[in-house]
């Protein structure tokens, strides 16, 4: 076995209702935590906050970061029809409609478990 070919894939998320648990028609997908994309999110990040010196970091600012990072992680989204992103049907896909769809705390701990779960990102 090649080492070098074990490689990551995309993931898709299937966003469940929070009190049924049921699909909503929404599918997220998402590349893993360790993507060239995710990580220079995260180096930016790093490197924020060690020019900012000591005490700097804030809630808001760690709970902003981790925002950065879901949004650098999707790269791909499809919505059922009659579901809508408040005025928008089958929004496009940018920062600012991601930032909006990541403001619903359900919705973000979805994506989040499941970029938890690096087992999921390699085919067996």
């Amino acid at each position: 076995m090649d080492i070098l070919a074990i490689q990551p894939t995309t993931i898709t998320v299937d966003i469940k209702h929070p009190a049924t648990g049921a699909s909503i028609g929404l599918q997220i997908e998402c590349v893993s935590l360790e993507d060239d994309r995710v990580k220079a999110v995260e180096r930016a990040i790093k490197n924020k906050a060690l020019r900012g010196g000591r005490n700097v970091m804030t809630a808001e600012r760690i709970e902003d970061n981790t925002v950065d990072l879901l949004t650098a992680a999707i790269v791909g989204w499809t919505w059922a029809d009659g579901l809508s992103l408040g005025d928008l049907k089958s929004p496009p896909l940018n920062k600012v409609n991601v930032g909006k769809a990541l403001a619903l705390p359900w919705l973000a701990k979805q994506v989040d478990t499941a970029l938890g779960d690096e087992a999921g990102f390699f085919s067996s």
